[in-house]
Order: C-alpha cells, then structure tokens, then sequence
C-alpha cells in the first residue's frame, strides 16, 4: 500500500521533528527557571530595599556591581550611576577612598573578612558607621567577588561616648573628692577605695582591698555598724549615718562620719555597700575643747571670789548668781536669783534711770562699763568697777545680759590721791615751765649774742686779711721790687770792679723777686678778686689756676651755667671754704687731680673739691682749726658742710646751702 503523502517518511526528518521537542521543552524549563529566578531576584531585591543597613558587592578591581537601595538613597543615585565605580568615582573624601579600596585589596588576597568603622558626611549630615567586607568564593575556591554591609551607628557611637565622658566624670569624682569613698562588698571585704579615703586612713589602695572594714574600726564601735549593716542589707533601712573612729596605719584613733547605702542591680540583686566617710576630727576636738572651756569657765567663775558674776534675762530678771557675787554684794544665791537686776544700785541711781541706761548701752554696742557706787545686803555702799555685756544665745534668740563687777574701793580712793598728786605735779610743772622759759629766752639772748659776735669776729678776720693783702701788695711787695732794682743797679756798677761782687748783687735780686712772687700769692689769698655778682665763679677759677702754677698738681674749675651769688657775704664764705678745702688737698692728701666745682639747682647751691689723694678720716675733736671754721662757716650761711671718701679713692669736702630766690 502506497504511504500517504501527509506522513513522514524521510528518517532525517524524524530526527529533526525529535530535536525539535526537546528544544521546545528545555526552552519551557528554561523559561519556567528563570522566572522563578526572577521572582527570587524581586524578593531579594525588595528583601534588599527594605533592609536599612547599606548591603553591595564589588569586582576584583573594587567597583561596585550591586548597590542596595538604602545607600543609593544616603548617595542620592540611581543603581546604574553607581555601578560600576569605585570609592573614588563617587567622590569619597580621598583619603577614605584610598583605605576602602585598600581594604578590598587585602579581603581579597587574605580571603578573610574585614571589620571596620569611619565617619562620613553625607547630604544628611555627619554620621559614624560600622562596615565588613567578605569574600566571595567561586566552585573552585579563588574569589571572584566582594561583598560588604555596612550599619550606622552613629546613636551608638554617641551613647558609648556619653557612657565614657559619665564614667571619666565618675572616676574623677571618685578619685578627686576630698571625702573618702569606698565599696564594700560581702563579708565587709572593701571592693574600692578612692585616694581621699587613704589618706583619710593612711593606708594604699592596694593594702585596703585586701582588708576588711573591721579592720580599720574601733572595735568599740563595730558592732553598731555590723548590726545597721544588717538591716541595710535585709532592706529594713534604706541608709544610715554613723558616726566612728577608724584606726589609721600609724596606730593613731581619727573620728569620721560614714554615711552608707546599698546598691542592687536592674533585677534588684544585691551587688555592693557604697559608703561616704567625712572626717570630724575638727568637730570632736572643738566638742571636747568646749567641753574643757565649759569646765575651765566654770572652775573660773567659781573660783574668782573678788569678782561678782551674774546673769540677767531679757527682763532684767537674775538667772544666775556666782559664789563670788555673794561675797561682794552678801546676798546668796537663792536670795538673788529671781530678783531683778537694779536691786544693787542705789536709789540715786535708779531714780535717774542708770539702770535702763546701762542695759541699752549693753544691748545696742555689746557692752557698757559700769563704774559707780553699788548696794550690799547690809546696805553700805561701796565702789564698784565692772562691765554689763549682750550674750547671744542663738541667731534670732532675744539676748541676754551678763554683769561683771568687782570692790574697787581701795583703787577709787588710790584714784582720788593720784588725781590730787597730779594736781600738785602740774602746778609745780607750770611753776617750773615758767622758770624754764625765762632761762630758755635768756639762753638764746646769749647764744644770739655769740653768733653775732663770731659773724663780727670773722667780719674782722676777713677786714683784716684783707688790710694784710693789701699792705703786703702795696708796701712790702713794692718794698722789695725797689730793693730788686737797686740791688741790679748796684750788679751793674761793680760789675767793671769785681765781676764776683756782681754777681752776688744779681742773685740778690733774683732772691728778692722770688720773694716778692711770695708776698703777691700771699696778698691774693688774703684779698680775693671781686666777689660781686658772677665774681665768685671767677675768684674760684683764679684760686684754680694759681693752684696749678703755685703746685705740681693739675687743679680744673667746673660751673653749672647760670651761677649768680648777689650775697657778698654768702660769695666770701664760700670762696673761703673752697680756698681753706683746695689747700688742704695740696697739703696734705698727695694728690695729682683736684676738682673745684660750683652748682645748683632749684633749691640748692653747692661749693665741692674733690681731689684722688690718699683720703683721711675727719676727727671730731682735731688740732687744726680748718675742718671747724669750714664747718662754721656752712652754718652761718644756714648750709651743711659734708666730708666723705670718694668711691674711686680721695675725698670730697661739699656745703650745700639752700637756694634763695
């Protein structure tokens, strides 16, 4: 039977129709895989998206090639702007960039995680995150990628930061605070111990933690703390004050006060006792110091028999009677206390109203002196030196009064003979004033005559020298001028006769010349140039100049500009202390350089000689009468005379006198 022509009888294309199915269904597989896969990747990818941490991966050369959405939302960029690109394409701070890429470099040749954190600012702000990068292994074990998640923690960086600035805060409270701090664990072992507790006990921190606090207590006073112990710990009390004594290193007993609470857990277990200790030893010692001051003010009150001491109240109402009240005013105790306090004054007194006086003097300055007659129980009279004074009891409190009073009765009467012998004593002080007076005006009538007569006598010594310079100058030098020329005329005719007779004429006459120099230095010493207005300056730079040609020595005269002396008297007297001081510094210092100087200034005028010779020491009581008359004549002038050894050798003599307009 012939083959129908819709059937298939070529064997090739049997084959091919074969092929042709199983493409059709690995086709269908295919597709139905890779729509699972597809919805696998969308689930993954939503999964991805809603996830807040940054989750991606990179190639081997570090460039993103999966990005999830939450760090292209931080970036703000698409997922194709930012795949393919590394750190520094999406413009990372660079030094950053470089570290990030470095360490995707090292997971790759190490194949190990890595663990990291960096800050990084954004568009929403600077914030601090935690990131990993790990590899991802191919079938044959290299790594063909790298993958990486990163977490912001920034809430948690800050709150480890607060947890570390509370902690340091603590620690230096702890250790800072002047008052001891310490835990204490189970059994009473101390857990720690800050500074101020060591050296609050002498102890270190590391012989307290190896200590119990019974070791360190007074064992007087440790079974009252062990038993507050016991309830603080079983909740009965939530804390407690204590106030002990500690036994310190050294052996010695301090006094402290020990406030202790206990600390529990978040789930209320027990975990330590926390204890503040402030030391008191201040207090306890001022306790015991009133106390003693108690006891001494009241051996002292007792004790004080010639003194009255007694209080009052507000209502000036006796409160209190001293054993020494009872023997100056007789009443006993029991019969004054409870009596008011005017029951010692007089009815004088008390009719002017002292009493009230003398309270409102106490109350408004504190105290108020009480010196008048009081009364005894017997009702004589006697002087009484005392005192009322304001006893504050408390801030705020109303006041009370305390009296102390003594007999005065012997002082008011050795009060009463001295006022008397002070009377006598003034009078005879008037009587003798008076006498010493008269004698004082006749003193200085004599002693006004003495000056006036030494002004005359040295009116006289200077008329007189100067009637000398003159009659040396116009007699006797031109006595022996004439004679020099005579005994030359006579040389000159005995010259032809005898040369030799001659020449003893001409040495003659040499000799009388010299002579007659003399008698001219002499004439100049004893006259002066003319003082008169700017003449001092120039008598005293001639005194210099013939200082230098009369003697080997080298004499300078140096002055202020403006020098002018219209006193004749005042110019003589100091050109005579200069002339009498440049004379004794040729004389008698040895020296080469003398200085003759003149100055003043607004107030004063100075005469000083200043010479580098070998110095002297000025005696008060010398032969010589030059020191004294320079000294004289300084205060005439109303001046000072100094003498004093120069710092570089040699003297100065210098009178300053004040300067008169």
């Amino acid at each position: 039977m012939p083959d129908s022509p819709d059937k298939i009888t070529d064997p090739l294309a049997a084959d091919e129709s074969i092929d042709l199915a199983r493409r059709d269904r690995a086709e269908s597989k295919w597709r139905k895989r890779a729509t699972e896969l597809e919805s696998q990747l969308h689930k993954l990818n939503t999964v991805m998206a809603a996830v807040p941490d940054f989750v991606y991966h990179f190639d081997l050369e570090g460039r993103f090639t999966y990005v999830n959405q939450s760090l292209l939302d931080l970036w703000q960029k698409s997922q194709e702007e930012a795949v393919g690109k590394n750190f520094h394409e999406l413009e990372y701070p660079p030094e950053l960039a470089a570290r990030l890429q470095r360490q995707i470099q090292e997971v790759i040749e190490t194949r190990r995680p890595l663990k990291d954190e960096t800050p990084y600012t954004s568009a929403i702000g600077a914030r601090h995150y935690e990131y990993i990068f790990f590899p991802l292994p191919a079938a044959d074990g290299r790594v063909e990628a790298v993958a990486g998640v990163t977490r912001d923690i920034t809430d948690r960086t800050h709150a480890e930061q607060a947890l570390r600035e509370s902690e340091a805060r603590f620690r230096a409270m702890f250790e800072q605070a002047s008052v001891g701090i310490v835990q204490i664990g189970d059994h009473g072992h101390f857990l720690a111990v800050n500074p101020g507790f060591c050296q609050f006990i002498g102890y270190s921190e590391v012989e307290l933690t190896q200590m119990r606090v019974r070791d360190v207590t007074h064992p007087e006073d440790y079974p009252r703390e062990e038993e507050l112990t016991r309830k603080l710990a079983s909740g009965i009390i939530n804390e407690y004050t204590l106030e002990k004594r500690y036994l310190r290193k050294d052996g010695s007993t301090v006094w402290g006060t020990m406030t202790a609470t206990f600390v529990r857990g978040a789930s209320s277990e027990p975990l330590y006792t926390l204890a503040i200790i402030s030391p008191i030893g201040d207090r306890k010692r001022a306790e015991e110091e009133l106390r003693l001051s108690e006891e001494r003010f009241r051996l002292l009150v007792e004790g004080a028999r010639d003194y009255a001491m007694f209080l009052l109240d507000p209502m000036n109402i006796i409160t209190f009677w001293s054993a020494g009240a009872e023997r100056v005013f007789g009443w006993t105790q029991a019969e004054a206390v409870g009596q008011p306090g005017h029951l010692i004054f007089t009815p004088e007194d008390r009719a002017k109203g002292e009493v009230e006086k003398e309270i409102k003097t106490a109350l408004a300055e504190g105290r108020a002196t009480d010196r008048r007659f009081h009364l005894r129980k017997d009702g004589s009279r006697f002087w009484a030196d005392g005192v009322l004074m304001s006893i504050d009891d408390q801030p705020g409190g109303r006041r009370r009064l305390a009296k102390i009073a003594r007999d005065a009765s012997d002082q008011r009467r050795a009060e009463d003979e001295l006022v008397r012998a002070r009377d006598e004593m003034e009078q005879r002080v008037v009587e003798r004033t008076r006498d010493l007076t008269a004698t004082n005006k006749k003193l200085e009538r004599t002693m006004s005559q003495r000056q006036q007569l030494e002004k005359e006598l040295l009116e006289i010594s200077e008329s007189e020298k100067r009637r000398i310079g003159e009659d040396l100058h116009d007699i006797l030098c031109q006595e022996l001028t004439a004679t020099a020329l005579l005994l030359k005329s006579s040389a000159t005719k005995l010259a032809k006769q005898s040369a030799e007779a001659a020449e003893t004429l001409n040495e003659s006459a040499q000799l009388v010349n010299r002579n007659v120099g003399l008698a001219r230095d002499l004439a100049r010493g004893l006259q002066p140039a003319e003082l008169k207005g700017s003449g001092l300056k120039q008598a005293l730079r001639s005194l210099a100049a013939q200082a230098c040609e009369s003697n080997a020595i080298t004499c300078h005269f140096k002055a202020a500009r403006g020098v002018r002396i219209t006193d004749d008297t005042i110019a003589l007297h100091l050109y005579r202390i200069a002339q009498e001081a440049l004379n004794n510094a040729i004389k008698h210092s040895g020296a080469k350089i003398v200085l003759v100087a003149l100055d003043r200034n607004e107030e004063h005028i100075c005469v000083s000689v200043q010479d580098d010779g070998k110095g002297f020491v000025p005696k008060r009581r010398g032969k010589g009468l030059g020191l004294h008359i320079m000294r004289y004549r300084a205060n005439v002038l109303g001046g000072e005379l100094t003498i004093a050894k120069r710092k570089r050798g040699g003297m100065e003599i210098k009178c300053v006198l004040p300067f008169k307009k």
